[in-house]
Formats: structure tokens, sequence, C-alpha cells
């Protein structure tokens, strides 16, 4: 049996007083993520402790809504990976309960593979990604109740069910006051906002609210609307007919419908759906550092399509590898 052990301690202490925690402010937990890492004399680099909120829900540990300035700690979850060979991952809150019950169960029955995170130089580290092996699926609902834990028979199939299509939010009020002069607009071509000095085309904008926060708004048809960051930018790749996906089959026997999802780096996918890719290996995405894309490992096709069909992208999909491109899991 394999022993709940870990070698980055760093994230599976940050999950536990998460989860003992339960909730609380986002901009709180984004300070607190950095200050912690500092104390353990880690040198995180601009942003990474708002990539360590976002990987962190993506993997289903916690959610976050920024626009509230809130987080809290997901259920713990015991789910399939699809098409993974008898592999669940243990996801969400791993309270010193949970945990407690997940080690008894690794030293006496349970088939337990934890997988140690592996940062790059200035991320801060995240917890072990629990991989639970099994032989008969019908049989993880009795290891959830024994763990007291949720079973969600798939959560990365249910979740392609939910995915939200990228559209404009509520009307919202232009640009102006005395903040107007911090006005800038996305440009596809070189993947970032620059300054402006009016928002008199359609588009995606952002500026700072009179509270100095700061607001994306798109403009369609002359009306601004509300849209998340994320959604708004693939709104516009959609506008310019700008792809950015692309889907790559196992060069296996039995896997050509599952793969390797690629999207470009300065298209980073919406919450939702980002969750769904990676609860496909329970893993974070790799990010190709001379490729600038993010790969996604056991992604079926079908997911991959409702992907990319949900923010109206065309998929596009690559010869296999000569070599094999199976995913983490396999």
């Amino acid at each position: 049996m394999t022993h709940l052990t870990s070698s980055t301690e760093f994230g599976a202490i940050l999950l536990r007083w998460l989860s003992e925690s339960r909730s609380g402010r986002a901009s709180a937990l984004r300070d607190g993520v950095r200050s912690q890492a500092q104390a353990w004399g880690l040198e995180p680099k601009e942003y990474a402790d708002w990539n360590w909120m976002r990987t962190a829900a993506a993997l289903g540990l916690i959610d976050v809504d920024l626009r509230a300035d809130r987080w809290s700690v997901a259920p713990p979850v015991l789910t399939r990976l699809p098409h993974a060979d008898g592999l669940a991952v243990l996801t969400g809150a791993r309270t010193a309960r949970i945990s407690a019950r997940v080690e008894e169960a690794a030293q006496e029955w349970m088939e337990l593979i934890a997988v140690p995170h592996q940062p790059e130089a200035g991320e801060v580290p995240l917890p072990d990604t629990l991989l639970v092996q099994y032989e008969d699926p019908r049989t993880l609902r009795e290891t959830a109740e024994l763990l007291g834990v949720r079973h969600v028979p798939c959560a990365a199939l249910q979740l392609m069910k939910l995915l939200p299509q990228a559209a404009p939010g509520p009307e919202s009020a232009p640009p102006g006051g005395s903040t107007a002069n911090t006005l800038e607009k996305y440009q596809p071509r070189l993947h970032r906002f620059v300054p402006v000095a009016s928002d008199d085309e359609d588009g995606l904008y952002r500026w700072r609210g009179a509270d100095y926060a700061r607001l994306t708004r798109v403009r369609s048809n002359g009306v601004f609307h509300a849209v998340d960051h994320e959604t708004g930018r693939y709104m516009e790749l959609a506008r310019h007919r700008t792809g950015v996906m692309r889907w790559r089959p196992e060069s296996g026997e039995g896997r050509a419908g599952t793969g390797r999802l690629f999207v470009d780096r300065y298209a980073p996918l919406p919450a939702l759906h980002e969750r769904a890719a990676v609860l496909c290996s329970g893993f974070p995405p790799t990010v190709g550092r001379h490729t600038q894309t993010r790969a996604y490992d056991n992604v079926p096709k079908t997911l991959a399509a409702a992907i990319a069909a949900s923010l109206h992208q065309n998929l596009e999909t690559m010869a296999p590898s000569t070599a094999a491109t199976g995913g983490r899991t396999k």
C-alpha cells in the first residue's frame, strides 16, 4: 500500500488551513499565499499568488469568486478520470479528519498514489495530486463513503454538460469619470491590452473603476456589457476569427478518442472550462516554455470539442505523435 507522504509540504499545509477555515476574502487569501510562501523561504514571482488560486480552483480544491472577493473550499470528492485505466482523483477539502481517513485507508486497503506538484521557479507549490486505483468503478461509491467524501462518477464529463456559451453579460455603463485615463483595449495580434484614448470601436476594454478595481467590459454594437476577463477575450478572438485550440489523439491502441488539448498561453480558459479539462487527469496543465501553450492531458475529444464550441473556437485536430503521447495518468 502507498503511504500518504508529500514532498510539497507547503501546499498540503496551506490546503489544510483553507479546509479548516472553509471560506474568506479572495484578496486576503492572495496576500496570505504570498506572505506564507515568503515565510517558508520561497521567492514567489509576480502573480504567483493569483496563479496558485486559479490552479487550485481548476483542480477542484477551492472555488473563487473575484467579483465578490470571496473564496470557499470545495466539497471533498472522489471522481473517476475519463478513460484512465482504473484511476480516480480525490479532490476538494482535506481537513484533518479526511486526511486521517485517507492515510489509514492507504495503509490498510486502498491503493493510493500521491504525486507531488513540481512547480516552476517562482511558482508556489500546490498540494499533491491524490490518485486512487480501482478495478471496478462500482466500488468507488463505497470507497467514497468510507473516506467520508462525496462520490461523483466522472466530474470532467459532467462539467461538459454545464459549460456556458461565451456571451456578453448584462448591459453596463461605459468608461468615464476620473479613471477614464486608465482605459485599455485588447489587441488580439499583440495578445495583450494596450492604452487607448477612446472607446469608439467595438472590442474588449478594461479600466479602473471609482474604487480603482479593474473593470473588464465588452463593447458590442456600441453597447457595453459586463464580462469576465477570460470570456471576453474569447469573444474578441472569435470576432477576429483567431483560433487558439488544438487537440492531438494519443497513439496507443484503443486511445484514439483521448488525447492532449493545447491552448495558447495568452488565452487562458474560463474557470469552469479549465476545471473540466484539468479533472481529466487531476494535474495542472503543462506549460510549454518554447511553444507558449498550456497542455491538458487525457482529454476526450468530445470534451475538447465541447470546450472549443462553447468558446466559439474551431478545434484543430492534429496528427498523432509518433511517440507515445499519453497523459501522466496512463
